[in-house]
């Protein structure tokens, strides 16, 4: 069969057209998993390289979250419009599993909780977030600090406030500001904030996540790497502790940077065990 990547668009509940594209078979003909990017992602290469690793596996489709890419946006931001944008998605797809990838993860838990049978399981990578160690769920500089300087006309400073919360080394950022990808981390830098929300609403607010686990019966596998830092394991061994349906496995020898064939398969077989709809 013939795999074929498609760009499209769609709009959300909200009028925002969200921009995506599609690869694989097709709608009906295999099933179907949206790819749920973290922070300052979107539409990387690495998933696109799954997505053709996959081929007629499964129809993949990827996204710009709002703000991001081709994407539009509309103020104010709430997490409920971002599970929106998945649901504008979903009616693309018809049912389908959610891959999310690292704060990701807890968009796609979100919207499991949400939209319940038009979402058939949750694929999550490397969440961000131990959900047992009882800290904060985000430092206050990824929301506060971050719009302050957005507002003040300086994404750049935004991005090194996001990496320094994040732990990154000082002595790589002016690394990583002399690189090509730099101008395209400051055009999305607003959403570095929006991020900061989803891992704040996972333990805060009277719709908070942690309240709502048991919402999430569909299958859910949590991934970690065996080459991450112990912080990762620990965060998907908690997750996965608390949800009904959750199991979880490591990829020996990989982590954040895992190859796509190793995440395809991963995929793949989530998706045998999920069922298709």
């Amino acid at each position: 069969m013939s795999i074929t990547t498609v760009d499209a668009f769609t709009t959300s509940a909200d009028g925002t057209r969200i921009a995506y594209d599609l690869t694989g078979p097709g709608r009906g003909l295999a099933p179907a998993i949206v790819v749920v990017d973290g922070v300052l992602a979107h539409r990387l290469p690495i998933t696109l390289a799954v997505a053709s690793k996959l081929g007629d596996r499964a129809t993949t489709l990827r996204y710009d979250r709002r703000g991001r890419g081709g994407s539009g946006d509309t103020p104010p931001y709430s997490v409920d419009r971002e599970v929106d944008d998945i649901a504008a998605l979903l009616e693309v797809t018809g049912p389908a599993a959610l891959l999310g990838i690292s704060s990701g993860a807890f968009l796609a838990l979100r919207a499991a909780a949400d939209l319940g049978a038009c979402v058939t399981g949750v694929l999550c990578y490397e969440p961000t977030y131990d959900v047992a160690s009882g800290e904060p769920p985000t430092d206050p500089r990824m929301i506060a600090g971050v719009e302050a300087c957005v507002e003040a006309g300086d994404p750049g400073s935004a991005v090194e406030l996001f990496l320094d919360a994040v732990g990154m080394p000082c002595r790589l950022v002016p690394l990583m500001r002399a690189s090509p990808s730099w101008a395209n981390l400051e055009a999305i830098a607003p959403t570095i904030a929006y991020d900061g929300r989803i891992l704040a609403n996972v333990a805060l607010g009277h719709r908070a996540l942690m309240g709502r686990w048991d919402l999430i019966t569909q299958p859910v596998l949590v991934v970690d790497g065996s080459a991450s830092a112990a912080t990762v394991a620990a965060a998907a061994e908690s997750l996965a502790a608390v949800l009904p349906a959750a199991r979880r496995i490591t990829l020996p020898g990989h982590g954040t940077d895992v190859p796509p064939e190793a995440m395809a398969e991963a995929v793949a077989g989530f998706l045998r065990t999920a069922g298709a709809p």
